[in-house]
């Protein structure tokens, strides 16, 4: 089994870090000691904004998902929900390849997201706006901001302490990206949802919102399936897989009913989703056959 992981890993030099275990016992584990310490984990960051909503949730500074979401941004429309982001079916008309356009010319982003156009509410759309306004809605109702916050109620309670997050220029934290973070933290992370959100008995994560960012997925006709709060969700070998994903292959995946967790970081010049999917996959296979 190990060999096979590990000629996987050796096949391609674009592969920084490969993480892989069943019951957080670790079955391989290898570290590119050239590539740096802290990982630029790019859209992966929406999964850790998404799971502390539901830590904001559990500690009730968030009443609900179906909460308009202009009860804590007013001028927002009162039809779009706090699930709407979480679900990226806002109608905000904008693509992610335009945003990087929409924040280079402007001071406060949140104003000009919510002064966006209307289109498509419902609908999946991958657009990195909706989980901006949920780190806003974080601070909002939390009075930190979601680095803060992480800190506070995800990080320090596993001791991750060496972590950049990048923010808007009204100080608010980047919800859709620009987390950094070590591969040892990532680890530390996977271990707790393979845990069911425990870490030594105490809940860290809720899992009641693992159950429901697993269980609520909204379609998105793309390859990695539907997408769950956050989460990219699908089955294998019948089961519930889901993993958070970074552009350039950076990837967390949880296999819950066989409690394995599958981390890869890369170049993202020379690696993609597909690439890591399919590593991911390959070693499910050799995990499970």
């Amino acid at each position: 089994m190990i060999k096979e992981i590990l000629r996987l890993y050796e096949q391609d030099e674009s592969i920084h870090n490969l993480y892989v275990s069943i019951s957080n016992r670790e079955i391989f584990s290898s570290q590119d000691k050239k590539s740096s310490h802290l990982i630029n984990i790019r859209s992966m960051t929406k999964s850790i904004v998404s799971l502390l909503i539901g830590i904001a949730l559990k500690k009730e500074f968030i009443k609900s998902l179906e909460t308009p979401i202009n009860y804590f941004l007013p001028g927002a429309p009162n039809n779009i929900s706090i699930r709407d982001l979480l679900t990226m079916s806002s109608g905000f008309d904008i693509d992610d390849k335009d945003l990087y356009g929409l924040v280079l010319n402007s001071n406060d982003w949140v104003r000009d997201i919510l002064n966006l156009p209307l289109a498509g509410k419902g609908t999946f759309r991958y657009k990195g706006v909706d989980y901006h306004l949920l780190s806003a809605i974080i601070s909002k109702s939390t009075g930190l901001t979601v680095s803060n916050f992480a800190k506070t109620y995800l990080f320090s309670p596993l001791d991750i302490i060496d972590v950049e997050w990048e923010s808007d220029p009204q100080g608010i934290t980047v919800g859709s990206t620009g987390l950094k973070i070590s591969f040892e933290s990532l680890i530390k992370i996977s271990q707790v949802l393979v845990n069911n959100g425990l870490e030594n008995n105490n809940e860290i994560i809720p899992n009641n919102w693992i159950n429901v960012f697993t269980t609520n997925g909204i379609p998105t006709n793309l390859s990695y399936g539907d997408y769950g709060l956050g989460w990219w969700i699908k089955t294998y070998k019948d089961n519930i897989i889901y993993r958070a994903l970074g552009s350039g292959g950076q990837q967390i995946l949880i296999y819950p009913i066989e409690r394995i967790s599958i981390i890869v970081t890369a170049d993202p010049k020379a690696f993609n989703h597909i690439e890591s999917e399919t590593l991911s996959n390959k070693i499910l296979d050799i995990i499970t056959s």
